[in-house]
């Protein structure tokens, strides 16, 4: 990012050292616009093959100037190009104006703030899962790390406008703050509310008053990696069997389960359809836990089988992800 600032810089200071001498002669030799231009090119490089115009104190002290001008800007320029070209910095400049585009075409993304170890994990599913995110961190390390592996990362504080601006706050769907301190993450999470009124936030929090003010500010929901740690931990010396049981019902010998969510829409397969007409578990192996009803919001457990999906409804089940998918495209084969 550095190499970017500074190649835009050397590009100004060059541009900005012609216009200066152009004007230069035009002013002091007398000469058209093209021959100024000539007259700082040759004046510049030092290659000297003849003066144009009218030659006179003022404009051989402007040629002294433009000459010393020249031997630095020039000789800094060439000397950076070079080592970007060795250093490959100039494929990470084409690298990084070809995310900016990817990022500017994202929509309905989540971004990630922050690239601790509790990122990670976050960036590690997000992958698996094949979601679109972007995250935002100042950390050198993670940011060269990223661009290499070809994910999506944009340098700078998620605290500021600007940058989550850069990330699509207008167009992504959540946003995840896993930054080190209470007040970055309070922060953060109120910038982002107030930049997108829709969007789902989720933060998290370093101490219980951090959980409520987080919660004030914005924030959809706040996690506590102690806290959930403390209780799991908690759980499985007094309840080993229920845990020894939760573990088995997401983990079977390679194969992982996880809960996930498949929203009825409209056309689908299971609109206007019960549990008993759909078939979801012969059809393909899921377990319906439970179903997020549109029109109350309310959770509806172990549903019974006459109950009729509504469009917006969300199923919760429990299956791997082919399964999931397998419902998501029930029906298409008949269309």
């Amino acid at each position: 990012m550095d190499e970017k600032r500074k190649f835009k810089l050397i590009i100004i200071a060059f541009i900005s050292l012609l216009i200066v001498g152009v004007t230069g002669y035009m002013s002091l030799s007398k000469v058209d616009m093209i021959d100024a231009l000539y007259m700082t090119v040759i004046t510049i490089s030092t290659v000297g093959f003849g003066e144009l115009g009218t030659t006179n104190d003022a404009s051989e002290l402007f040629s002294i100037f433009m000459i010393f001008m020249g031997v630095g800007i020039v000789g800094y320029t060439f000397t950076t190009v070079v080592a970007m070209f060795v250093e490959g910095k100039i494929g990470d400049l084409w690298k990084g104006n070809k995310m900016e585009k990817k990022i500017k075409a994202l929509k309905d993304h989540y971004i990630i703030c922050g690239s601790g170890e509790l990122a990670e994990v976050i960036i590690d599913n997000f992958i698996k899962k094949n979601k679109d995110f972007v995250v935002i961190t100042n950390d050198h390390a993670d940011l060269d790390d990223y661009s290499h592996h070809d994910i999506l990362v944009i340098e700078g504080q998620s605290t500021e406008e600007d940058i989550l601006d850069q990330a699509g706050i207008a167009r992504a769907k959540g946003l995840i703050s896993t930054l080190d301190t209470e007040v970055d993450n309070i922060v953060t999470v109120l910038t982002a509310r107030h930049m997108n009124k829709d969007i789902y936030i989720i933060s998290n929090a370093i101490t219980k008053s951090g959980s409520k003010k987080l919660m004030k500010v914005g924030a959809n929901k706040t996690i506590s990696a102690i806290e959930i740690s403390g209780k799991r931990m908690a759980s499985l010396i007094t309840k080993p069997n229920i845990m020894a049981f939760l573990d088995v019902v997401t983990k079977v010998g390679d194969l992982e389960l996880d809960l996930e969510e498949v929203i009825v829409h409209k056309g689908s397969y299971l609109e206007n359809k019960n549990l008993l007409e759909a078939q979801i578990p012969n059809k393909t192996g899921l377990t319906i836990l439970a179903i997020k009803k549109k029109e109350d919001n309310k959770m509806l457990f172990n549903p019974p089988i006459d109950y009729s999906f509504k469009i917006g409804d969300v199923l919760i089940v429990l299956g791997h992800e082919e399964q999931v998918e397998k419902l998501r495209h029930l029906g298409d084969e008949i269309k």
